[in-house]
């Protein structure tokens, strides 16, 4: 099934297959997303990673660096928080209340990550 309904019903699906457990890293992702971003020669392709997540993210500085590095490239991260956690840390990576910086300063170059912490619809 396409669209929003589709990934719904995936993750429905998957979920009673799987163990969720911590720690919660998410800057490998984003950096294997972000290689093949930057591989790309299609200049009309667009990566556009999901991320489900149960947990707090763990590697905060190290997903901030990854964040920042992927703001240069034709890609966006869309992190949905399910559950119950505090997900306060989460808005951070957002950049609705401020620029994005990595541990070392650098700037996000725009704006790549939407957070939506699933509870609220």
């Amino acid at each position: 099934m396409p669209g929003i309904q589709g990934v719904v019903e995936a993750y429905q699906s998957c979920l009673p297959k799987l163990q969720l457990y911590g720690p919660t890293n998410i800057a490998p992702i984003i950096q294997k997303v972000a290689k093949s971003a930057s591989e790309e020669t299609n200049t009309k392709q667009y990566f556009i990673l999901l991320i489900l997540t149960d947990g707090v993210i763990t590697d905060m500085a190290d997903t901030r660096e990854a964040i920042v590095h992927a703001s240069h490239l034709p890609m966006s991260v869309i992190i949905v928080g399910v559950g119950n956690a505090d997900f306060s840390d989460m808005q951070m990576l957002d950049g609705d209340d401020g620029i994005l910086r990595s541990p070392k300063g650098e700037p996000v170059l725009r704006d790549i990550v939407q957070f939506v912490p699933f509870r609220n619809f």
